[in-house]
């Protein structure tokens, strides 16, 4: 299993199942373009624990970035945050409810998202904003 396997389910399993990412907005891989409103996944590194068996257990780190408007009108950066905690607030209420993507060869265990809103480059027009998450998972 690759990390891209995992990344472009996961990528899948957020646009058809999450009510606040548009289905008509661009929706990228470890690319992010430089109009908003656009979105994209990116890898942010794994870690596996193998036990005695040699059963592994994964945890692969995962970057939701947003271009939205950004600037100097206090209302479109307040609606960039809002809809941070709510994908933060949606995806925990998945893992609660254990809705969980399927990954080829795992189960996933826990999912976890964190940091919501946080920018990471802005000018005059628009920002890119992140959160982070974080999946949990076992060999099938």
């Amino acid at each position: 299993m690759t990390g891209s396997s995992v990344l472009a389910q996961f990528r899948a399993w957020l646009r058809e199942n999450c009510p606040l990412i548009d289905k008509d907005d661009k929706f990228n891989a470890n690319y992010i373009g430089a109009t908003a409103t656009e979105y994209t996944i990116r890898t942010a590194g794994d870690r596996h624990r193998y036990d005695i068996t040699g059963k592994d257990s994964p945890t692969y780190n995962l970057t939701f970035e947003a271009r939205l408007p950004f600037g100097a009108a206090v209302a479109a950066n307040i609606d960039a945050a809002d809809f941070f905690d709510r994908l933060a607030s949606w995806l925990n209420v998945q893992n609660r409810i254990r809705n969980w993507p399927e990954i080829d060869g795992y189960m996933v265990n826990k999912m976890i998202a964190s940091n919501a809103g946080l920018i990471n480059q802005a000018d005059a027009g628009t920002a890119r904003y992140q959160l982070q998450i974080s999946l949990e998972m076992e060999d099938l």
